[in-house]
């Protein structure tokens, strides 16, 4: 997604050297290919979706870039061509991982799943036939192909889900029990890095429910996105080196269940998001700088060292964004009304623990204990 969003941002920025405005990239240039994209959404399962992407999407993209490489004039256009170079190779590799991720899913697919399969494709491929292909250049068949089942229109979930290999829980830390010293700490915060899986699909929803908000939001939410996936990674990786065994752990899913069901508006899941953790993370101590301190200097683990330091460096981006989109935008640069509807969102957090999970009290004290996480 972030890629994706880089890839459209250095292609904007560059129709904008060519005196293109960039309103024109603001809407979709051809009904077929916004019915197609769509589509792409409304699949019905993993496969399917990964099979519209990764078999009929990106491999289009890719295919209309090496045309216009092999067409463009190479000492004109030599900008957008070293732009096209570089994502070639980002996009490949996205194809291949792509690719190989459907064939392991049809290794364990049934017939039935691989013949849906196998017709969503087909359906795509129509679509994007009718939309002469991702460049819009291409013959159009005259007649269109009749939608298969079963597809499913796409809504966002009320709840966040895990694969068949992870327990789930909306209760942090259920079952964990933490030592009280630094071992018990450092444990604690490798498994707030764990659970920012949750974080992340918290700005999935955002982004996807940000119809409203500028290209520019979009693009720094994908980033944001991006940042706390890694972070998870960060946690799962800390937690494998110690041998512990990631999917015996409950993976909390709350705080994405939180954003959609308790606040009003994405602007006041921002708010906590940015604000309310992220931009009171920058204090010290205790923050993101006491938290790397803590992991090179009291227990000295060098892989959290790494982890607490790039962490620490993404947190003062997302802060920035903060700044951008909620104090900035939404509270006109006004610092004090942004943080009153920081404070309500904490107010309506402790409601909702109390309420839905009935932790509010246990969450406090572990995240004043232990310090950071979502």
């Amino acid at each position: 997604m972030w890629q994706d969003a880089s890839f459209h941002e250095q292609c904007r920025n560059r129709c904008r050297q060519l005196r293109l405005s960039t309103a024109a990239f603001d809407k979709c240039p051809d009904i077929a290919l916004e019915r197609l994209t769509n589509q792409v959404l409304d699949s019905a399962n993993t496969l399917t979706l990964l099979v519209a992407l990764f078999g009929v999407v990106k491999p289009a993209q890719l295919a209309a870039i090496d045309d216009y490489m092999q067409r463009a004039q190479p000492i004109v256009d030599e900008p957008t061509i070293m732009m096209l170079r570089h994502q070639q190779l980002d996009r490949q590799m996205q194809i291949d991982w792509g690719q190989s991720t459907v064939m392991e899913l049809l290794q364990s697919a049934s017939e039935e799943e691989r013949r849906d399969a196998e017709k969503w494709k087909s359906f795509l491929e129509n679509l994007l036939q009718r939309a002469g292909g991702i460049s819009g250049t291409e013959p159009r068949p005259e007649h269109d192909a009749v939608i298969p089942e079963p597809t499913i229109s796409f809504e966002l979930p009320n709840a966040s889900i895990r694969d068949s290999r992870f327990r789930t829980n909306r209760r942090k830390f259920d079952g964990v029990t933490f030592e009280d010293n630094d071992t018990g700490r450092l444990e604690a915060m490798m498994l707030h890095r764990f659970y920012e899986m949750t974080a992340t699909e918290a700005l999935a929803y955002i982004f996807f429910s940000a119809e409203s908000k500028p290209w520019a939001f979009h693009y720094d939410v994908a980033r944001h996105l991006w940042d706390e996936a890694r972070h998870s990674w960060f946690g799962e990786a800390a937690l494998r080196a110690k041998g512990r065994d990631v999917y015996a752990i409950p993976n909390w899913t709350g705080f994405y269940e939180m954003c959609v069901n308790e606040f009003d508006s994405i602007d006041e899941a921002y708010t906590h998001l940015t604000i309310a953790i992220e931009k009171a993370a920058m204090k010290y101590p205790p923050g993101k700088r006491e938290e790397w301190e803590f992991c090179r200097d009291k227990v000295q683990d060098p892989l959290m060292t790494t982890f607490q330091d790039f962490d620490w460096a993404d947190e003062v981006v997302h802060a920035g964004f903060g700044q951008k989109w909620i104090i900035h935008d939404v509270h006109q640069g006004d610092q004090d009304q942004a943080q009153l509807a920081a404070a309500v969102t904490q107010e309506k957090r402790t409601r909702f623990m109390e309420r839905e999970v009935g932790q509010a009290p246990s969450d406090k004290q572990v995240t004043d204990r232990f310090a950071g996480g979502y």
